[in-house]
């Protein structure tokens, strides 16, 4: 009797499954959809989809181009899910090997997510150096000026990667900013076969990183792992250094995540 309970599917609100299928559905497409798009991908009706997607919009959940008419998801999610990346296993899971690095290296240890178009900040473990960087959880930066935009970038399929340089803008921080796209997708393909990205005062002047990537069981970067710091203190020879402590500590996290 008790195994038969165990086993026996809870009830569920089928309207909730549809909006949850709906919402998974847009977040794997890479563009902007419509009502019928989204009907007949999930086999819906087009009036019931019709009217999820306005329920959906009026909560925030999902935006409405006003000329296009079509959908995409929204900052009310967004929110959501870096609420759920502080309370995901990956945050504090690997909250002792950026520990780690911060130790070795005696710089500030970040890990890195990529969302949309824009890294995000999720944990980091600061220096206790008196000069030293520091970046709120939450925080979100551009993907060409930082070592970890350049690392999950360039991990993306080649498709994927190429929509993504087409849509974003090059924003020049400083002269070391790369904002030539042809530039930019050269630099990706380095990254990648090298396996790690450097960030020089690409963002700010004074500040550089070092970053290389942690994956999943399927072989994807699901963040990356960086340092940052004073640029006086990345040296040739600390760079040459720190660049083999921050690979280690990168392929420890992603063994790590593999196995547990």
């Amino acid at each position: 009797m008790g195994n038969s309970k165990k086993h026996k599917r809870s009830k569920t609100i089928a309207s909730v499954e549809k909006a949850v299928k709906v919402i998974e559905y847009m977040a794997r497409s890479d563009h902007d959809m419509g009502v019928t798009e989204i009907a007949n991908g999930l086999n819906y009706g087009i009036s019931a989809t019709y009217h999820m997607l306005n329920t959906l919009r009026q909560c925030d959940v999902i935006e409405q181009d006003e000329r296009t008419r079509k959908f995409k998801l929204g900052l009310k999610l967004w929110q959501i899910g870096l609420l759920a990346y502080r309370q995901n296993h990956i945050s504090s899971v690997l909250m002792p090997y950026l520990k780690k690095l911060k130790n070795l290296t005696g710089e500030t240890a970040n890990l890195i997510i990529m969302n949309g178009d824009r890294v995000v900040y999720i944990a980091q473990e600061e220096s206790d150096r008196l000069v030293r960087m520091f970046t709120e959880a939450g925080a979100t930066e551009q993907l060409h000026c930082t070592a970890a935009g350049k690392v999950l970038l360039s991990h993306k399929p080649k498709k994927t990667r190429e929509l993504i340089l087409d849509r974003i803008e090059l924003d020049r921080y400083t002269d070391k900013t790369i904002v030539d796209k042809e530039e930019f997708a050269r630099e990706l393909d380095q990254v990648r076969e090298r396996g790690y990205g450097f960030d020089n005062e690409e963002r700010e002047l004074g500040v550089s990183c070092i970053g290389a990537p942690v994956f999943n069981l399927n072989d994807e970067a699901i963040a990356c792992i960086t340092i940052s710091g004073p640029t006086e203190r990345f040296t040739e020879e600390n760079k040459k250094k720190w660049l083999d402590m921050v690979l280690k500590v990168s392929k420890e996290a992603t063994d790590h995540l593999t196995t547990i």
